[in-house]
């Protein structure tokens, strides 16, 4: 079945909108934790890196899962993993970042996990804009 998918234009959109979501919570956690002296900026520049980087290695292990564990083509089981999977997957992301820039303050486990579950909230309510931007962004890729 032909198609497209966001070329180079669309992703530098959804890491954008990405971005931009990210200094909102880095600004918020910011005004939880004041301990937490890294800016907003730096925040949101190391929540969107991992994002870059596991992202697409998280697509890719799924898929590779789904083709190699489901033998039923019509299982709709990948489809139905993917998103609760990927919710875990930004909730420890999100709880290594916070951990990171609050090392030097006295967060608790309990604080730092309630954060984690807000930022990877936070991470699926921005794949809305995000997604909608990529693919409505000049520059897409056929594939057969």
């Amino acid at each position: 079945m032909p198609g497209y998918l966001p070329g180079p234009v669309g992703f530098a959109a959804f890491a954008s909108v990405k971005f931009g979501g990210y200094v909102l919570a880095g600004a918020a956690l910011k005004k939880l934790q004041p301990a937490i002296t890294a800016t907003i900026y730096k925040i949101a520049a190391v929540r969107t890196g991992l994002g870059i980087v596991i992202g697409p290695l998280f697509t890719i292990g799924m898929l590779f899962l789904s083709e190699h564990f489901i033998r039923d083509p019509r299982s709709t089981l990948p489809d139905n993993l993917f998103y609760p999977v990927l919710i875990v997957a930004r909730f420890l992301v999100w709880t290594l970042v916070i951990s990171i820039f609050a090392k030097h303050t006295n967060l608790s486990k309990g604080k730092i996990s309630l954060y984690a579950l807000g930022g990877a909230a936070w991470s699926c309510l921005l794949d809305l804009p995000g997604i909608a931007l990529a693919f409505v962004s000049p520059g897409k890729i056929p594939f057969c």
